[in-house]
């Protein structure tokens, strides 16, 4: 399937929603303990928390006084200190790629535990914003390009997308979650490459600057941040899961045992640089989507 194609099927999804009043009887349910944990090449953290139940809005803690442990390929245990000023468990433990390693978690009566091999990082090359025609109107996308680290092999990637905004729509509004972000295989792509076109907005959406867009507008000033995680296939379908899910209020996959919900990855991260988002930054889209770069390597 093209790319013009599938900006044509997802374009119209991005300019219109639906808002209709309509009362649910939501079934209370006891609150089931979170896990989101990582090793990466930049250090290992892991964040536990509490599911609420659907009508609260209140962004959930971390959790203190559980016993945290990640144990690597040699049986060698790295135990994680909680930090306070980010409600999380540390360590400066760094990943290897091609070693698989496994966080359990003792936490209230429970043994929590998941396994995650971590693979090679996937270099970027490029990374730009650029216009793309739709219809009768012009997509703004972030498109990404890096090198497949293993391109005989099936690739799974996570992204995300950051920003934040000195605008005055946000002025004393917290910003903690990701602007984008999503997972994919690397299905399609050209070969020895990986790429994602990550969609932004639309151009008449930032012209009429309606508050019920505020998220999803760029604007002026705002700072941008892109980061690229090589990981596992369960990781992949538990990001792409929960991507899934968000509409419909159902659990992503999880690859963590005990009863837990959440996820453990064995991750290698490599991340765009830093920018200040500018429309003058904007090119349009150019005839080849294969950077000049990557090119002169195939």
């Amino acid at each position: 399937m093209s790319k013009k194609l599938l900006y044509a099927l997802f374009f119209p999804l991005l300019l219109t929603a639906c808002k209709k009043e309509i009362d649910f009887d939501y079934h209370e349910a006891e609150p089931i303990v979170v896990v989101e944990g990582r090793v990466t090449n930049e250090g290992t953290e892991v964040l536990l928390t509490r599911t609420r139940q659907v009508e609260d809005s209140v962004r959930g803690q971390g959790l203190s006084g559980a016993a945290v442990v990640v144990t690597d390929a040699a049986g060698t245990h790295h135990p994680l200190s909680f930090d306070p000023a980010t409600a999380t468990y540390r360590s400066p433990l760094v990943g290897t790629p091609g070693q698989t390693y496994t966080l359990s978690i003792d936490f209230e009566g429970r043994h929590y535990e998941g396994t995650s091999t971590m693979p090679q990082a996937a270099p970027i090359v490029s990374a730009q914003f650029l216009w793309q025609p739709v219809l009768q109107e012009r997509l703004l996308v972030y498109e990404v390009w890096a090198h497949d680290p293993e391109p005989d092999e099936r690739g799974y990637y996570y992204y995300r997308l950051d920003r934040r905004s000195p605008h005055p729509h946000f002025r004393g509004k917290p910003q903690r979650d990701a602007y984008r972000w999503n997972a994919f295989d690397d299905r399609g792509n050209p070969p020895g490459l990986v790429y994602r076109d990550v969609m932004c907005m639309s151009e008449k959406m930032a012209e009429e600057d309606e508050e019920d867009n505020w998220k999803r507008i760029l604007y002026e000033g705002d700072t941008i941040t892109f980061q690229l995680w090589t990981v596992d296939r369960p990781t992949c379908q538990y990001f792409q899961s929960l991507a899934a899910g968000q509409s419909g209020g159902a659990n992503p996959v999880s690859n963590m045992q005990g009863g837990c919900l959440g996820y453990f990855t064995a991750a290698s991260i490599t991340r765009a640089d830093t920018l200040i988002f500018s429309y003058d930054l904007v090119s349009d889209a150019p005839s080849s989507t294969i950077p000049k770069a990557t090119r002169n390597n195939q």
